[in-house]
This record gives C-alpha cells, structure tokens and sequence, in this order.
C-alpha cells in the first residue's frame, strides 16, 4: 500500500502548503489592525474554510482507505518498510529536542511569561525523549511497555504546550493570532492519543489516520507563526513526526482477504 501512503503524504503536504501561504498573508494583515476578526475577516474566513475543508475531505479520504484491512499491532502498523525508515524515523525528536533548547536559550521577545516559555522549552525536551522512544523500541514487540512511557512523556508535553499557549495568548484581543495554534496543538495532542492506542491494546488505526494528517496540516500552518524560532521548529518537527505515523500506517495496511462462496450461500 506504499501508493496509497505516498498518495495521502502528498496531498496533506500540498493542501498544508497552502495553509501555510494563507496563514502568513493573515499574519501579515493581523500585524496591520488593531481590531479583531471583523477587520481581518476575508483572508480570516479563508484560513477557516481551508481547515474545515480539509477537515471534510480528509474524513472522506479514511473513509475510503476503510476498505483494506488495518494491522493492530504497533511492530507492524508502525514500522517503516523503507530503507533507513529506522534513521528517519529519529529525525523528528531529535529536531524537536533542538526546538526545546532553543526555546530555553531564547523564549522569544515581548513575551507576558517568558520564564513559562522556557518551561515549556524543557517539555519539548520531555516530548522529544518519548518520540525517540518510541521510535528506537516500536519494532521490538516485547517493548510495548517502554513505549507506552514514550507516549506518556509526549502527552505530559502536549498538554503543558496547549494550557502554556492559552495562557500567554488569552489576553490578546486577536483571536486569530492564536487559536490555529490552539487547534494544531489539540489535534497534535489527539494523534499521540490515537497512536498511543497501538501500545495499550487499544488501536484506532482510522482515527489515528485522521488525527495524524489533520493535526500535520494545522501544524505546518502555524510554523509561520511569529512566536520564536523554538515554536517554529516545533511545529515542523511534530507535523513531520504525525507525517511519518500516517505514512506507516497507510503503507502498512493489507487487502482484505476475498471470502470464498460457499454452496449454498445466498448471493447478495
């Protein structure tokens, strides 16, 4: 099913950049008024209609790959067939490990809370740990357990990440500066949520499908964002990471079987 992976990979990764292209134009027009969505709403509704959209069309694209069957087990729904699938998989902690430290080395300017920032630097430490658990134990099926501690970790990030984002941006009277990243965050959250199902005997692979591409698609809009390098990075470095999951487990779903006809059986 390596097609159909490539086939799902490319099409967020071309629709996120078109988010990316409104969200900066929105940035732009937000850093020129002082009012709120009113005075920004053209450019505004756009960036909405483009997540519901893809929100919409993703949901038909599941539904869709609904007709394969999906592997339950984490070795072998999560694991790349890909040469150095291993190599790359490691990319993505080790990128939000550097967001991290410079999240801690420089927070960003004019911030309400900088010391929450550098907080939330080492958190994305504690995140980039547990991915790279994940990453270096999910073809070993006697390791669930250690990576159930991984998802653990990048959960504990997530959740400080969306309460830390809220509360350094709740005053700001431009919503529209904030919530895309409150709802990249969210659906982020909920992808490690989904894929954590692979290691508690609880798999969703359709949801974690859904979440995974979603959550990319919202995280690559927000890394435009003007909130520091280290947020930036993070936000590339996670929708990567939600890139890679979506990929091996598109890529590792099977044909169903075709149920032979027994006599006697009623056509249907």
């Amino acid at each position: 099913m390596r097609s159909e992976a490539f086939k799902l990979t490319s099409f967020t990764a071309v629709v996120s950049a078109a988010g990316f292209l409104l969200r900066w134009l929105q940035d732009m027009r937000i850093a020129d008024e002082e009012a709120g969505l009113a005075a920004n709403a053209p450019i505004s509704w756009l960036v909405a209609g483009i997540i519901v959209l893809m929100a919409a069309v993703l949901a038909v694209y599941v539904i869709y790959l609904r007709r394969f069957d999906a592997p339950m087990e984490a070795d072998k729904a999560l694991v790349g067939s890909m040469a150095l699938s291993g190599m790359i998989s490691m990319i993505p902690p080790v990128l939000l490990a550097l967001a991290g430290a410079v999240q801690i080395i420089h927070p960003g300017d004019d911030l309400i809370w900088p010391t929450l920032h550098r907080v939330g630097g080492g958190m994305m430490i504690l995140g980039a740990i547990g991915g790279g658990i994940i990453a270096m134990n999910v073809p070993k099926a006697e390791q669930v357990s250690t990576c159930r501690k991984g998802t653990v970790l990048m959960i504990l990030f997530g959740l400080f990440w969306i309460v830390s984002g809220y509360r350094d941006a709740a005053t700001d009277p431009q919503v529209w500066r904030f919530v895309t990243e409150i709802l990249a965050q969210s659906a982020m959250l909920l992808a490690v949520y989904y894929v954590s199902g692979y290691f508690f005997r609880s798999p969703h692979p359709w949801w974690a499908l859904y979440t995974c591409n979603l959550g990319a698609f919202l995280c690559i809009m927000c890394a435009i964002d003007d909130n520091g390098l280290g947020q930036s990075m993070a936000f590339a470095a996670l929708a990567l990471q939600l890139l890679l999951w979506s990929f091996t487990i598109t890529e590792n779903l099977k044909t169903k079987p075709i149920q032979p006809v027994m006599p006697g059986d009623k056509a249907l």
